[in-house]
């Protein structure tokens, strides 16, 4: 790995190397790498004017774009790190990252600034000069309140849900983000020809590879435009139309393509490597995508914020379809261990937690309380982050994922792992997704739910006798929910687990066991 390595330092190296090659395309405006160094220089300059230092937090608040491209390699460059916060998120949640992070610069296109106006009216606004006619223009405010200490070596904050109700800010460096975009290049050998599709939104951390991973070798990032990314054709008419050769999005993105844009798939010739994760992945739709793109690289990776990708499986050939898809094996520069409850490790086959060190490990959160109650120390005296994750190790020696720590619960006094529920749910045909959900219960401690999509009631209705067969009878859920389409997701595209459990606390409130029907 490079010790010492800043992310600003690639876009400066590859603006001189490949000055006209397209480093960004945003759908209505495409930046060579000389534009994208030329305005990033301007931001850079305008931001250490306004009293930006190394170390400090400046938050990037707007549409994703090739102005906010510009912005965050600005920020970088000032050397400072970057916050970006949801423009589509509440305006409450914003205002919270803000009084969290702490940051010495608020930095926004046109459109979120006015939307910031509403609730912070008498911040004074000033142009943030890009010296281009390209672009739109950028502004910047000074909040009111005082800039946290500047942190060594700092890249960027991503915010993630709290356990708490109150986000994360997970804090990254330099050195751990450069820790896993050397990995990326290297495992999926990134050029100059590349053309790397981007669906996610700015503050998700698939941006780490698509924004830096192509500054570090040349290759264009592709951001597809809000209006294509709801629909199949339109954003796979994107990736055609771009000429996308790598593709990196969450597991939901390529079972929503496999399922509903199947047809359509094969439009995707040029694209040569497609890297998934954030939630397992089901066979079905491994060999939907390699009927219709036979050549492609496809390879399942695991690893929260936190710590970037810290395991991969590349998955080779048609999978039978009941096979478990594993998260894989450690990388280079990460540690992994599979412990009990009292940190001890656990034997291949035996489900235990997964603790995490090593060179793609964040700093820490931005809360101090947050990172210590989130490190353990194992009886050798190494420091590891607790993933909250359950996993097994099978018998090529590569990992499982199984569920969350916090989806275990007691059901009649039996512990149970709703990860376990699910991985049999998705076994048994016609079953398009699934969620399994637990609610209080007086008598019971916990009754589970499950949502399933499916096209029909016929594949909802024996499920459960096809789980007695399976499962203990206390982990057979009470209630089977149908949802008509899709199960509800967040911004980060993952199943929205907390609307999930409302609505079956609700539900429960009928006191109606059995299946019922959910529009």
């Amino acid at each position: 790995m490079n010790s010492g390595r800043s992310l600003a330092d690639d876009l400066r190296a590859t603006a001189r190397r490949y000055p006209g090659r397209t480093a960004v395309i945003d759908g209505t405006t495409t930046l060579s790498y000389a534009e994208l160094d030329k305005i990033a220089e301007r931001v850079s300059q305008a931001l250490c004017d306004a009293g930006v230092r190394p170390g400090d937090c400046v938050a990037w608040y707007g549409a994703k774009s090739s102005l906010a491209v510009a912005a965050v390699h600005g920020i970088l460059r000032s050397g400072a790190g970057y916050v970006p916060i949801d423009p589509d998120g509440p305006i409450a949640r914003a205002e919270l990252i803000v009084s969290r992070s702490l940051p010495r610069v608020l930095v926004s296109d046109t459109a979120a600034r006015d939307q910031w106006r509403t609730v912070a009216p008498n911040l004074t606004w000033r142009p943030l000069p890009t010296a281009s006619t390209v672009v739109a223009p950028l502004w910047y405010t000074v909040p009111t309140s005082l800039p946290r200490a500047p942190l060594p070596d700092l890249a960027y904050v991503f915010h993630t849900s709290g356990s708490t109700g109150h986000p994360k800010g997970v804090v990254h460096t330099h050195a751990s983000a450069s820790a896993f975009v050397d990995w990326a290049v290297e495992e999926v050998q990134l050029t100059e020809q590349d053309v790397i599709i981007n669906s996610a939104p700015l503050h998700f951390d698939p941006t780490t590879l698509h924004l830096f991973g192509a500054a570090r070798v040349g290759a264009a990032v592709a951001l597809m435009p809000a209006s294509a990314a709801p629909f199949p054709a339109a954003y796979i008419d994107f990736c055609r139309q771009v000429g996308g050769t790598v593709w990196y999005a969450v597991t939901s993105t390529l079972v929503w393509l496999a399922r509903r844009g199947k047809e359509l798939l094969p439009h995707l010739g040029s694209l040569r490597a497609a890297v998934t994760g954030g939630e397992p992945l089901q066979a079905g739709d491994v060999n939907v995508l390699l009927s219709a793109l036979p050549g492609i690289r496809l390879l399942n990776v695991y690893g929260p914020t936190e710590s970037n990708v810290c395991t991969f499986h590349e998955i080779e050939g048609p999978q039978p379809p009941d096979a478990i898809i594993p998260i894989g094996r450690v990388l280079p520069g990460a540690e992994i261990a599979v412990v009990d409850e009292w940190l001890e490790p656990v034997k291949p086959g035996t489900p235990g937690r997964l603790l995490v060190r090593g060179s793609m490990l964040m700093e820490g959160y931005l809360d101090p309380e947050q990172t210590a109650r989130s490190f353990v120390r194992t009886a050798d005296g190494r420091q590891w982050y607790a993933s909250g994750d359950v996993v097994q190790e099978n018998r090529t020696g590569d990992l499982e994922f199984i569920g969350r720590e916090d989806d275990q619960i007691k059901s009649r006094g039996f512990r149970v792992e709703l990860g376990e529920i699910e991985r049999h749910l998705h076994t048994v045909d016609g079953i398009h997704d699934c969620a399994a959900v637990a609610t209080p219960d007086p008598l019971f401690s916990n009754l589970i739910t499950a949502f399933v999509s499916t096209s029909g009631l016929d594949a909802v209705k024996p499920l459960p006798d096809l789980l007695r067969d399976r499962l203990p009878h206390y982990m057979v859920p009470q209630r089977f929910v149908l949802v008509d389409g899709e199960l509800p997701r967040n911004s980060n595209g993952k199943v929205d687990r907390k609307a999930l459990t409302e609505l079956a606390a609700q539900l429960a409130l009928g006191d109606n066991p059995g299946l019922t029907s959910f529009h």
